[in-house]
Order: structure tokens, then sequence, then C-alpha cells
């Protein structure tokens, strides 16, 4: 009887460590990603984040930028699409959780050849020719449970 109560109490005592030192990860807008971007988007199991401006470049230099970027331990990073950028805008540059004024690098194409970006200040996308200067963010999508 002795025997069965300890390895009971040994069972217990077992559970009650792991549920301390479970490393489950909530994930919130405005926090921090696993690669220690901010995360601003979400959908069922995937979230978002992104980088830091990375500088201000024409659109090839971005996008080269943007697939070659590291950071945190990932090397998954691209330049955000057109909607990924109005994600950012409605979810951080509205709500005040992010400052930022400028206008940002989308990796949508038009058939003229034009490149979109995006405009935090206006709260709109635009077209522009590659050869111009515009800000750079990197996104990256990850699997959350």
């Amino acid at each position: 009887m002795k025997n069965k109560i300890f390895i009971f109490l040994l069972f217990f005592l077992s559970l009650c460590l792991h549920a301390q030192t479970d490393t489950t990860t909530e994930y919130f807008i405005g926090g921090r990603g696993p690669a220690g971007g901010t995360l601003f988007a979400f959908s069922k199991n995937l979230a978002w984040e992104m980088s830091e401006p990375l500088g201000h470049m024409t659109w090839d230099k971005a996008f080269k930028f943007c697939a070659e970027y590291q950071f945190g331990g990932y090397d998954d990073w691209y330049l955000p699409t057109k909607d990924e950028l109005e994600n950012i805008y409605y979810n951080m540059v509205k709500p005040g959780l992010l400052h930022d004024h400028k206008t940002y690098w989308s990796s949508n194409q038009e058939e003229s050849m034009a490149l979109w970006g995006y405009n935090f200040k206006k709260g709109r996308p635009g077209l522009y020719g590659a050869a111009k200067k515009l800000e750079v963010r990197a996104v990256r999508c990850f699997q959350i449970q």
C-alpha cells in the first residue's frame, strides 16, 4: 500500500513540475515573435512578425535584401505583400501601437512594371517606379499551436 501511495505521489509531483516548466508562448499583436520581430497579424494557426525598418532603398535592392535577411536565428524573412503592409497599418499604425508614417515597399508588382508601396501616413497603397527609394521592412510567417 505504501509503495502505491509513494508511486502516486511521485507521479503527481512530476505532473506539477511539468506544468510549472511548460513553455507555451502566448502571442499577441504588438508582442514579440520567436525571431524577435513585432507581431502584427494572426490567421488560424499562423502568425506574422515584422523586422525593424531596414533602410531606404530601391525595389530591386529591397527584394534581394529581404530574401537574404537573417535575424533572430531565422532566414525565412521576405519583402511583405501589399496585404501584409495593410495589416501592419490597420493592426499597428492606426491604433497607435506603431508610430511610423513612412512609405514601404511591397513585393506586389503591376503588369505595367509599376510596384506597390504602402504609405503609413495616408493609410493606403500606391504605385511607384522601381528606381524610387522607399523604406523597407522584412516579415516572416510562422506556425503557432
